[in-house]
């Protein structure tokens, strides 16, 4: 099964930010858009899973390759996509 989690990463979505997120969007397909404000962003990736709890980690190994530095991230609920 395939689901998309948003998680939140504490950082700032300025200009760098929002170019490397789109690089990333383009070369790892996982990530499926981003969005963010001055003091957090929310990345939407899509992974696959048998359960919510392997979204969820798959989610998190995604981000970690993504935002090595970041380790308090939020995950939100996994959506199941078709």
């Amino acid at each position: 099964m395939h689901y998309e989690v948003d998680v939140v990463v504490h950082h700032p979505l300025d200009e760098r930010t929002r170019r490397f997120l789109a690089a990333v969007q383009h070369s790892a397909n996982q990530v499926v858009r981003f969005r963010g404000d001055g003091s957090s962003v929310c990345v939407t990736v899509e992974v696959a899973g048998q359960s919510r709890d392997d979204a969820i980690r798959a989610a998190a190994r995604q981000i970690a390759q993504i935002f090595p530095a970041s380790n308090d991230e939020k995950y939100g609920e996994p959506h199941q996509v078709s």
